[in-house]
């Protein structure tokens, strides 16, 4: 599989947020979790207001993922990957660029909150060298992150998770 990453164009902020939509479809198999999968997309303001890669794979975007820097780390804001071209790679490609972003940027850590359950939340990430943040080192912004995520979500089932950057 051939996937190619680049900064995404600002004319194509629609076609990911058709992207993200499809990308949460999944959810839908998750009674806890099905709520996510007819959510309204990515608003475009959160697309603006980080830096998206963009993953294509046959010549067209398969993924993206959007990062902010925050508290001196960078948090993994959105990645998404569209159902059919899951398992080939376009996930761990994004999340290797995110990590040279972040050492470009000389940040401590990625950082990213996400479900506990589904086997693409937490324990994707986990197998990707991702582990439960110390409570300690969440700064103010990626508190008030979580804040704002327990308006619609149970915090019980989110985690926070990191990767120091060395």
């Amino acid at each position: 599989m051939s996937v190619r990453l680049r900064a995404t164009r600002p004319d194509e902020l629609p076609t990911l947020q058709a992207l993200e939509a499809a990308a949460r479809r999944r959810y839908a198999a998750w009674p806890d979790l099905a709520f996510i999968a007819t959510r309204p997309p990515i608003a475009l303001e959160r697309l603006a207001a980080g830096t998206v890669w963009v993953a294509e794979h046959a010549g067209r975007p398969a993924g993206f993922i959007l990062l902010q820097p925050q508290d001196g780390q960078l948090y993994l804001a959105n990645i998404s990957v569209v159902p059919e071209a899951g398992s080939r790679g376009i996930g761990r490609a994004l999340l290797a660029q995110a990590l040279s972003d972040a050492r470009a940027l000389g940040a401590e850590a990625l950082t990213l909150t996400t479900f506990k359950a589904p086997p693409w939340n937490g324990p994707w990430f986990r197998r990707h060298g991702y582990t439960p943040m110390p409570a300690e080192r969440v700064g103010p912004a990626l508190r008030a992150t979580m804040e704002r995520q327990t308006i619609t979500v149970d915090p019980a089932t989110r985690e926070v998770l990191w990767r120091p950057v060395s």
